[in-house]
């Protein structure tokens, strides 16, 4: 068995005693003896290595009665100090998930699987069992069902209604069904893509990621839809191309949008430009080809 280098440093005697004590303690210390007799190891490695053996105790203890990550008393929170033997049975010390960490990993397994990731860390929690149903609008139920439903079709679902009515939500839900069932999902909420856009517009790099993991992403969500800044630019550079590809290649793709698909129509079509008509037409009919439609009225949840 080897032992990493233990530099001596001079101690007075009362530092001495400190120490010795600190040996004896740790030599009756059941987990100390646990880790010895796992690893067949020389009382002379617990007394010339005694700092890394009481720090390792020391941070031990810091778990004991702990009730979660909120109450965590870690320097790192949710990594434990843990000591093992590496591979060329040198003593070393290495930072571990507990297993509330451990936990939390696994509940958040899935945000790996978010190629664009519009939202916050409580959006990622939403699931089908967030949705009491016996409480909710006849309305509201018939758009959670077809929601659920589409996990299974060909095609996503253009959610439109006024603001508020949960469309976004109901989406959150499907996307986090997608990520959990390892699909690749792109969660896009479309004013903030195109802001982000147009302030790097320079960058010919970043925009070029964003297209691609819209365009490439096995599901994609389109949040908002009609209520980012439009331009002819935006509408015939960035989201023609996304929703052409998309649905050449039938990839699933979901809309939430204020606006009916009439209304949408008209909105691209505002844009001061020779056969803005056709062009936002084009977009209308792609959209068409890519989801069910299906309303949302109601108060706002807001």
């Amino acid at each position: 068995m080897m032992e990493s280098t233990n530099l001596k440093l001079a101690l007075n005697d009362e530092q001495q005693i400190d120490r010795l004590r600190q040996i004896d303690a740790l030599k009756k210390n059941r987990i100390v003896l646990d880790f010895m007799k796992k690893h067949d190891l020389p009382v002379r490695v617990l007394e010339e290595h005694s700092s890394l053996f009481a720090d390792w105790i020391k941070r031990l203890e810091k778990c004991s009665g702990c009730q979660g990550l909120n109450y965590c008393r870690q320097p790192m929170k949710g990594r434990v100090k843990t000591l093992c033997i590496d591979e060329e049975g040198f003593l070393s010390d290495s930072y571990m998930a507990c297993r509330y960490e451990k936990k939390e990993e696994e509940r958040m397994r899935h945000r790996k699987n978010y190629r664009i990731f519009d939202g916050s860390y409580n959006d990622l929690l939403i699931d089908q069992h967030s949705v009491h149903l016996e409480q909710e609008t006849n309305e509201y139920a018939q758009a959670y069902t077809l929601m659920i439903d589409s996990l299974d079709l060909q095609k996503g679902v253009y959610l439109f209604g006024q603001p508020g009515t949960g469309k976004t939500y109901l989406s959150r839900i499907a996307a986090n069904w997608y990520a959990h069932h390892d699909h690749t999902v792109a969660f896009v909420n479309m004013p903030q893509c195109i802001q982000a856009m147009k302030q790097n517009m320079t960058d010919v790099q970043y925009r070029m990621t964003m297209i691609s993991r819209m365009k490439f992403s096995d599901v994609l969500f389109l949040d908002d839809i009609g209520s980012e800044s439009i331009s002819a630019w935006t509408r015939d550079e960035i989201l023609f191309p996304i929703l052409e590809y998309r649905m050449n290649n039938r990839l699933k793709t979901y809309f939430t949008s204020n606006y009916t698909l009439e209304e949408l129509k008209l909105r691209y079509g505002r844009v001061r430009e020779e056969n803005s008509e056709v062009a936002s037409l084009r977009i209308i009919e792609r959209i068409r080809t890519l989801a069910i439609l299906c309303p949302l009225q109601g108060n706002s949840r807001r």
